[in-house]
């Protein structure tokens, strides 16, 4: 028998977003900063304190950290290691995002979308599939408490009454 235990993350120099570092340096290495500074003709003024490109990838970065909302973006203002890391001395709070994004028009969303398809198209380019098969599979997991998508149905090995989510996978073969 495993005895139980606890495990705690207290030094100063330790994350739990540490995937992020990785995905940063992807996006830096792609010049993101740059394409979204050249695609979107916000212009900020001069005592502006955050570029626009850096906001835009700090609410990238806060997303696949998994904030669902601009006030979750707290994740990142409080980690910092990955502010170090990003060099992102000043963090803005959530007003200051709302007030930015309420800068952007279609025009601008439109300049944004131009913006992100110029990496993604960098990326493809230097990649061939050839034929590419993808298989589907699905699952089915017991959950507890009221989970988003959970239904009562099929549960092998628990009650039928049991509540059950039925994740879907993908899985690429060449």
């Amino acid at each position: 028998m495993v005895k139980n235990f606890n495990t705690t993350f207290w030094a100063r120099n330790l994350t739990g977003n540490a995937g992020l570092v990785l995905v940063g340096r992807f996006a830096h290495k792609l010049g993101v900063d740059k394409l979204l500074q050249q695609h979107i003709s916000i212009t900020r003024g001069a005592n502006a304190k955050y570029a626009l490109p850096e906001i835009i990838i700090m609410v990238m970065m806060g997303a696949l950290a998994g904030a669902k909302h601009i006030s979750h973006l707290v994740i990142l203002r409080n980690d910092s290691v990955l502010r170090a890391i990003f060099k992102w001395d000043l963090f803005p709070v959530a007003s200051t995002f709302g007030r930015i994004f309420k800068l952007f028009t279609h025009r601008h969303c439109d300049e944004l979308s131009r913006a992100e398809n110029a990496p993604r198209r960098k990326v493809w380019a230097n990649k061939f599939f050839g034929r590419v098969t993808l298989d589907l599979d699905s699952t089915v997991k017991g959950v507890f408490g009221s989970q988003e998508g959970a239904a009562k149905g099929f549960n092998p090995g628990a009650s039928k009454t049991a509540k059950t989510s039925c994740p879907v996978f993908s899985l690429g073969v060449q």
